[in-house]
């Protein structure tokens, strides 16, 4: 059984708009924490693998067009 631990804090900026992204590991699993600076309510995403490729959902589910858009400049930022 794992814990929740926080791994890694940076900022992404996409549009203009500054987000604080803070990883987490929940049970071998990455989860990611969005605090946005325009106010909007933070947000909870993870990826997953697919036969399509990978592709990120939010937790709870229904912030998924964020999710999907957030969720590609996590990758960008991890692949550098």
């Amino acid at each position: 059984m794992g814990n929740l631990f926080e791994n890694n804090k940076f900022e992404i900026e996409v549009n203009g708009l500054k987000v604080v992204v803070i990883e987490h590991t929940l049970r071998d699993r990455q989860i990611f924490r969005l605090v946005f600076d325009d106010n909007r309510a933070p947000l909870v995403i993870t990826s997953a693998k697919t036969w399509s490729g990978e592709v990120w959902t939010s937790i709870p589910q229904g912030r998924q067009k964020e999710a999907e858009l957030f969720g590609k400049e996590i990758s960008k930022h991890l692949k550098t």
